[in-house]
């Protein structure tokens, strides 16, 4: 009897045991997935915060003063909880190529629901961005077609919000015919987790970014030189390569006007020091 009261006893000590180190590796793993998951949902937030930044930075670049507004107003629809999606937000900026050609380049961005997610102990809808793009060379009066996708963003969007600020950071109604009012622009998004347990705080990260405007009647205008000539007198700082970037002596501006055979493009010592 007492044999099988101690085979007892120790069975219940091994099965508990087991348990109590069953119970530990599964908190250790749900800690590691949550972990993982938070870590993840950084990097995503940071990787689209980032190139929405540098994308919407470059709206009204190469626009001359008293060109039209380079953005059209924000489509919004109403989103889970009462909070405002934008669907569509369209920009502009202008562009040269090699060739001289100036052309007008239009972004938009697309978003729409993705299905849903468990944030918070409710079921909510989630969102994606696709950015697209089209051009037309100016005077033609001809537009491209959209491209297909351009960018996208996670795949997770908890909501997406741009609006357009005057200077007391209050949102300017009909923006496109207001936009002198217009001073930035506020984009403010979350990004939901990936995968998500019992371990995993927070769920969803929440992003908010204020980008100034370009002053349009200080942008840069693109105006590169027809010859060698054009660059002499003091003229070559007036002048810009294709890409609108200013020369930064008049042997650089040469160099680029006569194809490579004049000048240099370095503007430090020898034929290349300023002039």
């Amino acid at each position: 009897m007492q044999f099988l009261y101690d085979n007892l006893t120790a069975t219940v000590i091994a099965l508990m045991t087991t348990l109590i180190l069953l119970s530990i590796q599964s908190r250790a793993t749900q800690n590691s997935v949550a972990e993982m998951s938070r870590n993840r949902m950084g990097e995503l937030t940071q990787t689209f915060a980032t190139w929405l930044e540098r994308d919407i930075e470059r709206m009204g670049e190469n626009f001359e003063e008293g060109e039209r507004a380079p953005f059209e107003n924000p489509v919004y629809t109403e989103g889970g909880g009462g909070t405002d999606i934008t669907t569509q937000f369209t920009f502009y900026r202008d562009s040269t190529t090699s060739s001289n050609k100036e052309y007008r380049i239009a972004t938009r961005y697309e978003v729409s629901q993705e299905g849903t997610r468990m944030i918070d102990g409710a079921d909510k809808p989630v969102y994606g961005l696709t950015r697209k793009k089209r051009r037309k060379e100016m005077g033609t009066g001809s537009w491209s077609s959209w491209s297909g996708a351009k960018g996208v963003s996670p795949s997770a969007l908890g909501y997406f919000q741009i609006d357009l600020l005057d200077k007391n950071a209050d949102p300017v109604p009909n923006p496109d015919a207001n936009a002198d009012q217009v001073h930035s622009v506020r984009v403010r998004f979350s990004v939901v987790s990936p995968f998500q347990n019992t371990q995993t705080f927070p769920q969803a990260t929440h992003v908010g970014s204020v980008l100034l405007v370009r002053d349009q009647s200080n942008s840069s205008v693109i105006n590169v030189p027809k010859n060698a000539t054009s660059c002499t007198g003091g003229n070559w700082k007036q002048l810009t390569d294709p890409t609108g970037t200013p020369f930064g002596c008049a042997a650089a501006c040469k160099y680029m006007a006569s194809g490579g055979s004049k000048g240099s493009n370095n503007c430090t010592g020898g034929k290349g020091r300023p002039w």
